[in-house]
C-alpha cells in the first residue's frame, strides 16, 4: 500500500432486529460495505434463511429476552416491520 493514500475506514458493524428474512440488512450492508453482527428473530422459517445466508452469525432470538449486556455493541441498528404483534404491543388482527 502506498504511503501517502490513506487507510480504508473500518467495516460497520451492523445489529438486526426483528430481522425477518434480512432484506434490509443485505440492503444496509451493501451501502455502508458493513459486516453483520447479529440478528434477532424469533419465527423459524426466516431464521432458517439467515443460518443459511450467515452461517456465522449468532441469533439472538426473542429480543425480550436477550441479555442485551452480553451483546456486542453496533455501529448500525436496522429493525424490520412488524415486530410489535410479536411482542404483544399491538392486537393481531385490525379491528373495526
Amino acid at each position: 500500500m502506498r504511503a501517502d493514500l490513506p487507510a480504508a475506514p473500518p467495516q460497520p458493524s451492523i445489529g438486526s432486529l426483528c430481522s425477518g428474512y434480512g432484506g434490509l440488512d443485505l440492503g444496509v450492508q451493501a451501502v455502508l460495505d458493513g459486516t453483520i453482527a447479529w440478528h434477532a428473530e424469533i419465527d423459524p422459517g426466516p431464521a432458517r434463511i439467515l443460518s443459511r445466508h450467515w452461517p456465522t452469525v449468532p441469533n439472538l432470538g426473542d429480543i425480550t429476552a436477550a441479555n442485551w449486556a452480553d451483546v456486542p455493541e453496533v455501529c448500525v441498528l436496522t429493525a424490520g416491520f412488524p415486530c410489535q404483534r410479536r411482542l404483544g404491543r399491538r392486537p393481531p388482527r385490525r379491528t373495526g
